[in-house]
């Protein structure tokens, strides 16, 4: 038996089920959902057949944050004295229980050996790096799978932007975890740092990739400023100013494209060259590159040369699963050209290709995914200027949400809705504000603040508030760059996603910030 075999022994000698089920939740959480729900009838397990379940209620009770968290989730209960759809209702009773289940358990039981608290982060990385990979080989085609978008990777039925979480707090934990290991290791996990900044680039996850940034300049202002002479503290201070100012020239830049307005070449025409008569919307003012998407537009020239082109039937659905037509007239209109049979000649083998894997404008070819994903999301808002029509386009629907969101606050704002009638609450504010979302489009809030203020009123937010200001407000010996990495995570996607509202989410917030603040030894930083 050789060292390694031994330490994985020690560790799991000290209580076997708490370490069973904390080790299949770190697992679970990145790779299986089912294996999520499993570890936490282990973890349950533990509570009552290690140690003195009455000495673990007492710790639990006394212990503040973790007791907080457990209160949210018996407020949600309570909700239900107030909700019309009793069966959604137990629905997310149950969706939300490890925010009861998890406290309970590890603010309970107490600090675990210091070995076993790394071995558990160290477990948790290997999970979400297995992951990486693994979606990696689905996006190269290692992995046969039908993939007709980014999201398609995520072959665990985790969400992509729960997944993102994952990844951002895995490169936390690296870094927290480099601080004090020797050299070899130090280099392995910047080499894994640098392997999961890059997932996020490719996958260009806005969120992940929003928050990595954010977690960047809080390690340098917290960790890598303090620590410089006068003379590099200024080399790195000119250095972030410079990509502030790339990054800005670049969104400036991207922004007046989505701005500008251009004529097409030629004379003003009603009929193309072949005398069909052009189908134009003088009243749509979507525009590619400045160029007027719904003018000039000829369907049987486009659909004759286009089925002479591509193996893709003209009215079906590119890779991306958008409309064929939709794509290639928005293609066609971002190089300025008309939408007829001279236009189709002048798109190349590779423009051809490019449609048909769901490129809408020209300019996103030859482009890095986050250039791309910037220049898509300011499109997004200027077509949602223009039309009011948000559907299909991520950031734009999110506008529509918390709009709705807000009007159902204004008319139930002290205790909410109720736990079980948020889905029809919000379908029924979609009809009242007369929303030009499509039924399929229709979804909550996606965003948690405005989600507990929807479901149970502002006594809901506020307590939730305070249980995600107690822990940065006070003194908690715990409260590091690892906490704080993680409580920055949290806050920030909470903005844009209802984390809580998924089992995943709740699971991955319940679980971290008890086992970050009761399962370490105060002593070991």
């Amino acid at each position: 038996m050789n060292t390694t075999d031994n330490y994985i022994i020690t560790i799991y000698r000290q209580r076997p089920l708490l370490m069973a089920g904390l080790t299949m939740l770190m697992i679970g959480l990145p790779l299986s959902l089912f294996l999520t729900s499993l570890s936490q009838f282990f973890l349950a397990g533990s509570f009552f057949l290690e140690g003195s379940p009455k000495e673990k209620w007492k710790r639990f009770i006394s212990s503040g944050l973790a007791w907080y968290v457990a209160l949210f989730w018996l407020l949600h209960i309570a909700g239900l004295a107030w909700t019309d759809d009793f069966h959604e209702g137990i629905k997310d009773i149950r969706i939300k229980l490890p925010l009861f289940v998890l406290p309970l358990v590890l603010a309970g039981n107490g600090p675990l050996l210091h070995s076993q608290f790394r071995w558990l982060l160290g477990v948790f990385v290997a999970a979400v790096v297995t992951g990486t990979v693994i979606h990696s080989a689905v996006l190269t085609g290692m992995i046969p799978y039908d993939v007709r978008d980014v999201r398609d990777i995520f072959i665990f039925k985790i969400s992509h932007i729960r997944f993102s979480l994952f990844v951002c707090f895995s490169i936390v934990i690296c870094y927290w975890l480099a601080e004090n290991s020797r050299l070899l290791l130090r280099v392995l996990l910047f080499v894994l740092i640098a392997w999961l900044a890059a997932f996020l680039l490719v996958t260009a996850s806005a969120t992940g990739l929003a928050i990595l940034i954010v977690l960047c300049l809080v390690v340098i202002f917290l960790k890598v400023l303090p620590r410089l002479p006068t003379v590099w503290l200024w080399m790195v201070m000119i250095l972030l100013v410079g990509a502030f100012y790339v990054g800005g020239r670049k969104i400036a830049v991207a922004y007046n494209k989505s701005h500008e307005q251009k004529e097409y070449p030629g004379t003003f025409s009603h009929y193309s060259a072949a005398g069909n008569y052009y189908y134009s919307d003088s009243l749509n003012l979507e525009h590619e590159n400045g160029y007027r998407i719904w003018v000039y537009i000829s369907d049987p020239e486009l659909e004759q040369a286009w089925g002479n082109s591509s193996s893709i039937s003209y009215d079906s659905m590119d890779l991306k699963g958008q409309p064929i037509r939709a794509t290639l007239i928005r293609y066609m209109s971002s190089k300025g050209l008309r939408k007829d049979a001279d236009g189709f000649r002048q798109l190349t083998q590779e423009d051809i290709a490019a449609v048909e894997q769901g490129v809408a404008n020209h300019t996103y070819v030859g482009i890095s995914s986050i250039e791309r994903r910037l220049r898509e999301t300011l499109w997004e808002l200027e077509r949602y200027r223009l039309t009011g029509d948000a559907n299909g386009q991520s950031l734009a629907q999110r506008l529509e949400y918390w709009k709705t969101a807000r009007w159902l606050i204004s008319k139930h704002p002290f205790v909410g809705v109720g736990t079980g009638d948020m889905k029809s609450a919000f379908e029924q504010a979609y009809t009242a504000t007369q929303s030009t979302l499509l039924p399929q489009y229709r979804l909550r809030s996606h965003n948690q603040y405005l989600a507990t203020t929807v479901a149970l009123g502002f006594l809901g937010i506020a307590f939730f508030v305070i249980i995600l200001l107690t822990p940065i407000a006070s003194r908690h010996p715990n409260r590091d760059i690892l906490f704080v990495g993680f409580w920055i995570i949290v806050v920030l996607s909470m903005i844009t996603e209802d984390t809580l509202e998924t089992q995943p989410g709740a699971t991955f917030f319940a679980a971290f910030i008890c086992f970050l603040l009761y399962s370490r030894m105060p002593s070991k930083q």
